[in-house]
């Protein structure tokens, strides 16, 4: 649903709004707890040894797999939440939305 509120800039056009509006989502009791746990598995990936791509073997390439995991959470997290939450967040940052 964000990806409709907010312009959908993709993987590498990922925003600094989005990440905003993933820590207000994250901390609003309303959203369920199963959502939550998208970006907790994120994160235990992150600090997990097991890599897709070993960090010790490739080093800086290593660790492209764990950003993206993390943003990719934080993206599916943001587009399932209901849309009245994701308005109510975004309101309260002061987006104003397309005029």
């Amino acid at each position: 649903m964000s990806g409709r509120i907010l312009k959908d800039k993709g993987l590498i056009g990922f925003s600094l709004d989005q990440l905003v509006l993933f820590f207000k989502l994250f901390r609003d009791s309303a959203v369920p707890w199963w959502l939550k746990v998208i970006p907790i598995f994120a994160v235990v990936y992150l600090i997990s040894p097991y890599d897709l791509i070993p960090d010790f073997l490739l080093p800086g390439i290593g660790e492209i797999d764990d950003l993206v995991v993390l943003i990719l959470a934080i993206s599916i997290f943001n587009r399932l939440a209901s849309s009245d939450r994701i308005l109510f967040h975004l309101r309260g940052i002061g987006f104003k939305g397309r005029e």
